[in-house]
């Protein structure tokens, strides 16, 4: 899927896709998966549409997945935290990545007191206008003075306004094409309410957008 217009940021880097739309909450300890009932968990998100509904559950030791393949949607429930993925490529603010999230954190399966933290997390594919983007474009002129390399990118973490975050950004097959990352991770033991959770992913997006207009 491409993005035209609201995604040109400057002259030479433009999203294309957004591959996957996160939210991740982490517990203080070990969930109870015996609390995660496969059939309250479908029923949850049944739709009534025989080819919607199709899944796959998938169940190991400290782990729960359910995959709705034709959603593009993804549950995960592991050791100590719960992740909701939305993979429609679509933009936060049109994803139900929330309401999807909110259905299973207010079911009785959920121990909300264990929550400690909460994040989100956002995969796109960005591409370079400028044919002549290098990779020491990325890594500097030191980094870059290594012979053959064959792919670069930059991995940050860094802190702002109490909030902790990610960025990665590495080369797809060409210099001109990239794989683009962002977490955004929020310690807290007390989650926002649905509306102020939608408001702060789509907020979250926007500075995800900016670090890439810097580049």
């Amino acid at each position: 899927m491409e993005i035209k217009t609201n995604f040109c940021y400057n002259a030479f880097m433009k999203i294309e896709a957004v591959k996957n739309v996160n939210i991740t909450v982490l517990f203080t300890s070990p969930i109870n998966h015996l609390l995660i009932d496969q059939k309250e968990l479908l029923d949850l998100f049944k739709t009534g549409d025989e080819e919607k509904d199709k899944r796959t559950f998938i169940e190991a030791p400290g782990l729960k997945v359910v995959i709705f393949p034709n959603k593009k949607k993804e549950f995960v429930f592991e050791g100590t935290r719960i992740l909701v993925n939305d993979k429609n490529e679509v933009l936060p603010k049109d994803s139900e990545v929330i309401d999807d999230f909110e259905k299973i954190i207010k079911s009785n399966m959920i121990e909300q007191y264990k929550i400690a933290a909460y994040g989100f997390n956002y995969d796109v594919v960005v591409a370079s206008e400028n044919n002549d983007f290098k990779i020491s474009d990325f890594v500097g002129s030191k980094v870059a003075a290594i012979k053959g390399i064959k792919s670069a990118g930059v991995n940050i973490l860094f802190e702002k306004d109490g909030a902790t975050y990610v960025f990665e950004i590495k080369p797809i097959g060409s210099e001109q094409k990239f794989v683009a990352h962002f977490n955004a991770h929020f310690s807290t033991n007390k989650l926002p309410n649905t509306e102020e959770l939608k408001e702060k992913i789509n907020k979250e997006f926007l500075e995800f957008k900016d670090i890439i207009k810097k580049i």
